[in-house]
């Protein structure tokens, strides 16, 4: 596995994370493909892998999946893994976040959480009261870094100008081959700042792994709108290369572990797939050791072509 800093914090992370978004939720299977021992059973693995990088957030199945993420943790070294949640928007009020905060350690059974994050810019209420009370929560020891996400360059910064004596460690984003926009202007300021990205949604929920196709997408209508709503007309072309400089390489590599490696391919950026069994959590684990020369970046980015 491979580690880079978390923003200027000193907090060391690897570049491939585990997300949480699937404990707990419907969305994803939950009680049909995946249960709570199933998930117990991915994050020790994750951390047996070298994967000391969890997220998760308070919504996450309405709290279901801080409360596993705490339950796997209990037989883990605490300062071995970071601990990454978020706030929902409507609770970004001094009180709300305190609050918010006081029940995710609850959940997650610590007594400190090393990335707090907004988990989107709330459409209601200002962010400053929101991001000093963080600040004195990071200076009491409840936090150890900042963050925000779904944030745009000039949120971000706005959220960046009330904090007084830190500064924001993250931001969680949608970043993957189908989804490249963040590369025009947030990630470049990011390097530059000192700010990690965080990639969710590395896979595109999966159309990056090689199993879907144009009359072949992902079972569950609730999961096609999302996608149709989130991706539009989805370019199967990229989907081809990955496939395409799968086939050329050795080992059994993956389309999926190709786009997991593109997306980590620079510092400054980690990624964070989820996982539905250990097979997948492996595979993902491995994409860290893989290396994009020039050529093959060229051929999955499409340059030159057309």
């Amino acid at each position: 596995m491979r580690y880079e800093q978390l923003g200027r914090t000193g907090i060391r992370i690897s570049k491939i994370g585990l997300g949480t978004w699937q404990f707990g939720a419907s969305y994803w299977g939950w009680g049909r493909e995946l249960g709570e021992e199933d998930a117990i059973s991915i994050i020790r693995e994750a951390v047996d892998l070298g994967i000391n990088f969890i997220d998760t957030a308070e919504i996450y199945g309405w709290g279901r999946s801080e409360r596993i993420v705490g339950r796997a943790l209990q037989s883990i070294d605490r300062e071995e893994v970071v601990i990454a949640t978020k706030v929902f928007p409507y609770r970004v009020t001094v009180s709300g976040v305190l609050k918010a905060l006081r029940n995710s350690l609850r959940r997650l059974n610590t007594g400190y959480v090393d990335l707090y994050q907004i988990h989107w810019p709330s459409p209601i209420f200002p962010l400053k009261g929101a991001m000093r009370a963080l600040e004195r929560e990071l200076e009491e020891g409840r936090i150890r870094a900042i963050g925000v996400s779904n944030f745009s360059l000039k949120q971000m910064e706005e959220a960046r100008n009330y904090l007084q004596r830190h500064d924001l460690a993250s931001n969680q984003i949608e970043y993957n081959l189908l989804k490249r926009d963040p590369e025009r202007d947030l990630i470049p300021h990011c390097r530059r700042e000192g700010i990690t990205i965080i990639a969710y949604s590395p896979l595109a929920q999966g159309l990056l792994t090689g199993k879907y196709g144009p009359g072949r997408m992902p079972k569950g209508i609730q999961r096609r709108l999302n996608i149709w709503h989130l991706y539009g007309r989805i370019d199967w072309s990229v989907v081809e290369r990955l496939k395409e400089l799968a086939a050329r390489k050795r080992g059994g590599t993956s389309p999926a572990q190709l786009a997991l490696a593109w997306v980590i391919r620079e510092e400054g950026v980690v990624a964070i797939p989820g996982a539905k069994s250990l097979e997948q959590l492996r595979s993902n684990a491995k994409a860290a050791e893989i290396e994009l020369s020039e050529e093959e970046l060229s051929l999955l980015e499409g340059r030159g072509q057309g």
